[in-house]
């Protein structure tokens, strides 16, 4: 009986270590926080990226890939100032790509002392049916 308790008890500890090695892959670490990555049906990536030179040019960037069964994407890219404890959009793109690949960049010339992201709804269409995200890069401050 005291064997059988043993065993039983060492195979609960084994189980659990597997557990925790597999819930370990499944995201990672960025600083302190754990990120936790959606799956989507037809987005295979989207992201939303801001970079800011010293003249004051803001470069905003969506890439959004979509699955093989993807037809076309459509995205409306907002670049955003932080003012008076609220993010304001203060330019908007709309884009689309009949592929499904959406590459999108351009610059935009913005005022120093705020800080700015950008922020980018995006869907991806297969035949009749549809899936959105939203996207937001790092906040710059200029």
């Amino acid at each position: 009986m005291r064997r059988k308790f043993i065993a039983m008890i060492a195979a609960i500890l084994i189980a659990n270590i597997f557990v925790i090695t597999a819930a370990a892959e499944t995201g990672g670490l960025k600083g302190n926080e754990f990120i936790i990555s959606p799956m989507y049906t037809y987005i295979s990536n989207a992201e939303a990226l801001l970079s800011i030179n010293s003249s004051g040019n803001a470069t905003a960037e969506v890439y959004v890939t979509g699955n093989s069964k993807v037809t076309s994407i459509k995205a409306t890219i907002f670049l955003q100032q932080y003012k008076n404890g609220s993010w304001t959009t203060i330019k908007i793109w709309n884009e689309s790509s009949d592929t499904k690949i959406l590459n999108f960049i351009d610059i935009y010339n913005i005022s120093r002392g705020y800080e700015y992201r950008v922020r980018s709804t995006v869907t991806a269409y297969s035949g009749q049916e549809s899936e959105s995200t939203t996207v937001t890069s790092s906040s710059q401050y200029y």
